[in-house]
């Protein structure tokens, strides 16, 4: 349902577009939608890459591999996010909790900052589910 309002509004956009130049082969509007609707479809995705990018990457690896390059400064170690088992027995909203709240908020790690007055909550549900996408690949 999330999908289902943008890609509706993006398509009257165009449709109404379209309206205005009449002399445009009827296969170009479909041409323009498909690629709104693969930009309106990918813009989270991208956001949620540049947000881990930005602040999780550093410790928990471009890939979530625990592995980023301040990891090795870090003891504990930071988790790894390809630990598909380890990721399905958590529940998404305590990812979202540790990434808003910090690691020793939730009992683990305290050298995992609390992101939640930096990050808007829309951007950490994105992070999480970005972390259950690295835990699948």
């Amino acid at each position: 349902m999330k999908r289902t309002i943008p890609a509706i509004i993006a398509l009257l956009l165009l449709m109404a577009m379209n309206c205005s130049h009449r002399n445009a082969p009827p296969h170009d509007i479909m041409l323009e939608v498909a690629a709104s609707m693969d930009d309106i479809f990918d813009a989270p995705t991208a956001r949620a890459r540049d947000l881990y990018s930005r602040y999780c990457s550093v410790c928990h690896g471009q890939n979530g591999k625990g592995d980023g390059f301040n990891a090795y400064n870090l003891n504990p170690k930071p988790r790894s996010f390809t630990d598909s088992s380890f990721i399905a027995r958590i529940d998404p909203d305590l990812i979202q909790e540790t990434i808003t709240k910090g690691g020793a908020a939730v009992g683990l790690s305290s050298v995992m900052p609390p992101w939640g007055r930096t990050l808007t909550k829309k951007d950490i549900e994105l992070l999480t589910d970005h972390v259950i996408m690295l835990s699948k690949q």
